[in-house]
C-alpha cells in the first residue's frame, strides 16, 4: 500500500527553517506566538533569529512595550522598576584579586571572607583585623578634637625626649658668640722660633706630583761622567731626560708619560676635585624616617598602635611624671608595665561586631556586613548614599573601594526616532541607562609588602618555607 501524500496547506510558517502549514494567517501567528523555537513579536509581528534580538527591539519601542529590559525583555510601566529588576537580576561579576596572594574573587564579600577567615597564606586574619582597628583609630584622631589633643599630649614626652642635635652640648650664652680677629704681626719677632741657618737651605720641590712607578721606565746604566755632567737635563719638552751621576755609578731615569685621570676609577674626583659628591638614590624608606625625625610619627602609615608590628614602641606612650604606660586609644587605661599595656591593646580594643549606619543592623562579621551592603535587593540604602566608598574603606581597612559604572551593554545605545503621540512627531529616544557598583581591590595605607615564600633544598629534598618576620623591637 502506498503512503499517503499529506497536502500544504495555504499559509506557511514564515521561518524558513520551520515546515508547518495553517488554513489561516491566524493560526500561524498563533503557532509562531507559542512555538518556543521561534522569537516572535505578536505586537509588532515581526519575527527574530534570536532571543537577544528580539530584547533589544523590545527596548527601543517603549510605545509598544513599556519599560523592557534589553538582557531579557521583561516589561515593565516604570523605569524605577526596570533599573530594579536589572539590579536584582543580571549582576555584573567582578574579579577581585586578593592583593596577598593572588586569588580571584567574584564578589567583595568572598574576597572580605577570604581575609577575614585567615584563608588567605600571607595576610593573617590578626592582621587583617589589624588594618580594620588602625583604620577607624586614624578616623578618630582625623576629626580632632578632644580625642587628638589627648593624644599629642601622651607622646609629647617621647618626642621631646629625643635629641635631635648632632653636634650636642649645652650653649652657654657668652661663649657662644665668635671671637674679635686681633692682629699678632706686631709680636712675630718675639714669638719666632730660632732657626739654624744649615736648615734654611731647602731645596725646591717641582710643582708637579712624582710620577707613579707603574708611570715611570728606570734603566741602569753605568757611566764614567765627572761629577761635572751632575744634574744636566737633555731636552726642552716635556719628554725628557735627567742624568743624576755620581763618581762611579750613574742611573737614568726617563718619564714616558704624564699621569693620566682617564680609565680610572677616581676620573670625576681627579678632574673635578671640588665638585660636590653624588646625591644618594632616593628611597622611601629613608624619605618617611627623615620625615618622622622632623614632623614626628605619621599615624597613616605608621602602626604605632599596634604591638604586633615592628613599628610599635611602647615608650612612646609613658609617662615619666608617673612612670606610668597610657593607651594610645581614646581611653583614660594606664598600666605600670608594657605587658598589661599590649594584654589591654589586644583584647579591648578589637572590633567584635559591625553595625550597618543606614538601618543599624547588627552583625557578627565584616564578611557579613559586607554582603549586606553589596546586596541591592534588600531595602538598605547603604549602597545607594554619597559616601559609601568612605564606608567601604574604613569597614574593610582599606582593601576594598568601590565606584558606580554603566553596565558595558549599554555604553554604546544610540537614539532612535519614535512617533510621539503628545508631541504630535518623531523625536530620539534612547533606553535608559542601569549601572552597578565596581569594587576594586586596594592597598591599605599602613600596607607593608608581606615576605613572599621561597623554596630551598635541605639534604637533597625541596622544603618550601618564608623568611621569618622581624619580632618587634619590645620583644
Amino acid at each position: 500500500m502506498s503512503a499517503s501524500l499529506q497536502s500544504t496547506r495555504r499559509v506557511k510558517c514564515t521561518y524558513n527553517d520551520c515546515q508547518a502549514s495553517f488554513d489561516t494567517e491566524k493560526e500561524m501567528k498563533r503557532h509562531k506566538r507559542h512555538a518556543q523555537e521561534h522569537d516572535y513579536c505578536p505586537k509588532c509581528d515581526e519575527d527574530f533569529l534570536s532571543y537577544d534580538e528580539y530584547a533589544l527591539h523590545k527596548a527601543f519601542r517603549p510605545n509598544e512595550h513599556g519599560k523592557a529590559c534589553r538582557i531579557c525583555g521583561e516589561e515593565y510601566k516604570t523605569e524605577s522598576a526596570l533599573k530594579r529588576h536589572i539590579e536584582l537580576n543580571h549582576r555584573v561579576d567582578q574579579k577581585l584579586p586578593c592583593v596577598g596572594c593572588d586569588s580571584q574573587f567574584h564578589s567583595a564579600s568572598l574576597l572580605i571572607e577570604h581575609l577575614e577567615f585567615g584563608h588567605c597564606e600571607t595576610i593573617t586574619s590578626s592582621q587583617f583585623q589589624g588594618h580594620i582597628v588602625h583604620k577607624n583609630l586614624i578616623s578618630k584622631l582625623l576629626e580632632g578634637g578632644k580625642d587628638y589633643e589627648d593624644f599629642m599630649r601622651k607622646i609629647s614626652q617621647y618626642d621631646a625626649a629625643i635629641d635631635k642635635d648632632d653636634e650636642g652640648g649645652v650653649s652657654l650664652g657668652i661663649l657662644d658668640e665668635e671671637p674679635t680677629e686681633v692682629d699678632y704681626s706686631e709680636y712675630e719677632s718675639a714669638i719666632a722660633p730660632v732657626v739654624p741657618e744649615e736648615s734654611l737651605k731647602i731645596i725646591a720641590v717641582p710643582e708637579s706630583y712624582p710620577p707613579l712607578p707603574s708611570q715611570t721606565k728606570t734603566t741602569g746604566v753605568d757611566l764614567n761622567l765627572g761629577s761635572s755632567m751632575s744634574k744636566v737635563t737633555l731636552g726642552e719638552d716635556d719628554e725628557s731626560t735627567t742624568v743624576a751621576s755620581t763618581f762611579g755609578e750613574s742611573r737614568i731615569s726617563r718619564t714616558s708619560r704624564q699621569p693620566k685621570a682617564w680609565g680610572s676609577r677616581r676620573t670625576t674626583s681627579s678632574l673635578f676635585p671640588t665638585a660636590e659628591q653624588k646625591p644618594q638614590e632616593w628611597s622611601i624608606s629613608a624619605h618617611d624616617q627623615k620625615d618622622e625625625e622632623q614632623h614626628g610619627i605619621n599615624i597613616l602609615k605608621s602602626r604605632f598602635w599596634d604591638p604586633e608590628s615592628v613599628d610599635y614602641k611602647p615608650e612612646r606612650f609613658f609617662n615619666a611624671l608617673n612612670n606610668t604606660y597610657y593607651c594610645p586609644f581614646p581611653c583614660k587605661q594606664k598600666f605600670d608595665i608594657p605587658a598589661d599595656l599590649n594584654k589591654h591593646i589586644n583584647e579591648d580594643h578589637r572590633i567584635a561586631k559591625m553595625r550597618c549606619p543606614s538601618c543599624l543592623k547588627l552583625y557578627q562579621s565584616c564578611t557579613a556586613l559586607v554582603a549586606h551592603c553589596e546586596s541591592r535587593g534588600s531595602k538598605c540604602r547603604i549602597n545607594q548614599a554619597e559616601d559609601f566608598n568612605v564606608f567601604l574603606d574604613r569597614l574593610t581597612g582599606g582593601f576594598l573601594s568601590v565606584d558606580c559604572k554603566t553596565r558595558p551593554e549599554f555604553l554604546d545605545d544610540e537614539p532612535v526616532s519614535i512617533l510621539d503621540y503628545e508631541a504630535g512627531g518623531y523625536v530620539q529616544y534612547k533606553p535608559p541607562t542601569a549601572s552597578y557598583l565596581q569594587y576594586e581591590t586596594t592597598k591599605p595605607a599602613d600596607w607593608k609588602e608581606p615576605e613572599r615564600r621561597i623554596a630551598y633544598e635541605v639534604g637533597g629534598g625541596r622544603i618550601t618555607g618564608q623568611h621569618a618576620t622581624p619580632l618587634p623591637a619590645w620583644k
